[in-house]
């Protein structure tokens, strides 16, 4: 298996073939780790948690990888692995993803990254209990054209249950705004007994507080947590902190006019009530560091990108420039960011006419900061898969970045 930091145009789509190894992820929480508390009004349904919810035992995950476990304060050293599938099938004509494809992606991506287990949750989640652990699954709808897909959320959640017996009542897709997530086109119907969540019921107007009714709302402010300013205190939702033990973070793959692009570690700016203020100037060590709080960092699990659609050549709030057809995951929240930035770079260079120049060096400095403070590695061992999930042991297509648009 390769190591790269960083890749070549050649490489990107080509891919570096080779097996992956299971982590080896070390327990770290009890039964309700540091969140404590109960579902609102006794359980997700409304109704209490039931026989099939019921907490009896120990549950929660491990560190998020075991090259950028929970302890880590220094720079990672080695590589870690980020497994990669990808399918031109995966997206129909219509631009809409494809159920049962991406059904197989998402199976085969967690299998492997699991080293090929069939339960891939008894390798990324050792210590959980399927009938107690509330499991969070951090999407990204902040612009409703380009959402995490909902047909890979499903995925997630019908692995969670079919291959790991995961409760679906303890199961929750949450976002800052539930209507962020509704516009995003997520329904509750569709998220096979999960429950759809947002922070807040939706923002306020005009800049005003956010109008909320049925969301949980933000836990107390953390004072002077990043930079010079006092005035910057976050304060993270309690999805994340009362109502859910273990996340799994799925965001999608997007450009952004100041980190540069938006992927893992970005995604954090949804977990906490005032993204706007971790920006310029504060932003590459602000963002980090939030991820770094323990709250976030020992939360998050796996992160499993979302690039069947992309917008890669603007901002944050463009429209689809790009279909890749693809799914990554890693255990590691830094090194998947560093394939993410790669692929970026790559469907940028896919423009014609004219190449789109890559992503600017200069908005990458949280990236650097990121590695320093041990959030994970910096190179990867990348595992690209066919569509038949088998390891591709000389790359070609099964690793080509699609220029469908």
């Amino acid at each position: 298996m390769a190591t790269k930091q960083g890749m070549t145009r050649r490489e990107i789509l080509s891919g570096a073939a080779g097996a992956a190894a299971a982590a080896s992820i070390g327990g770290i929480v009890g039964c309700f780790p540091s969140v404590g508390g109960q579902w609102p009004d006794g359980g997700p349904d409304g109704g209490g948690t039931g026989s099939s919810c019921g907490c009896s035992g120990p549950d929660g995950g491990g560190p998020s990888s075991a090259s950028a476990d929970a302890g880590q304060t220094g720079p990672v050293q080695g590589s870690s692995v980020v497994v990669t599938i990808q399918r031109d099938d995966s997206v129909d004509t219509s631009g809409k993803p494809q159920v049962d494809i991406v059904q197989s992606m998402v199976d085969f991506v967690l299998s492997q990254l699991a080293g090929g287990a069939s339960n891939p949750w008894s390798k990324i989640l050792p210590n959980a209990d399927p009938a107690c652990t509330r499991v969070g699954l951090k999407i990204n709808c902040l612009n409703s054209i380009v959402p995490t897909s909902p047909a890979m959320v499903r995925a997630i959640i019908h692995n969670l249950i079919n291959n790991g017996g995961f409760c679906a009542g303890n199961i929750v897709v949450w976002e800052r705004y539930l209507q962020d997530a509704t516009d995003a086109k997520y329904s509750e119907p569709d998220l096979l007994g999960a429950r759809l969540a947002g922070t807040c019921d939706l923002p306020g107007v005009n800049g005003g507080p956010p109008i909320n009714g049925k969301g949980p709302g933000y836990g107390d402010t953390w004072a002077g947590i990043v930079g010079s300013d006092p005035s910057l205190s976050p304060r993270l939702s309690r999805i994340l902190t009362e109502q859910t033990d273990v996340t799994i973070n799925c965001p999608v793959l997007k450009a952004h006019p100041e980190s540069g692009f938006t992927a893992g570690l970005k995604n954090c700016y949804g977990m906490f009530d005032s993204p706007g203020n971790y920006h310029s100037p504060y932003l590459t060590q602000a963002l980090p560091t939030l991820y770094a709080t323990p709250q976030i960092r020992n939360s998050i699990k796996l992160t499993i990108v979302d690039a069947l659609q992309a917008s890669v050549t603007r901002d944050n709030i463009s429209a689809i420039d790009r279909t890749p057809g693809r799914i990554f995951a890693s255990l590691d929240p830094l090194v998947s960011d560093y394939y993410a930035l790669d692929l970026t770079n790559q469907l940028r260079a896919l423009r014609r006419p004219v190449a789109t120049q890559p992503v600017p060096t200069g908005s990458l400095g949280w990236m650097d900061y990121a590695y320093q403070i041990g959030l994970g590695a910096k190179t990867y061992n990348l595992v690209s898969l066919l569509a038949n999930g088998d390891v591709a042991v000389d790359g070609g297509a099964a690793d080509a970045a699609s220029e469908a648009i």
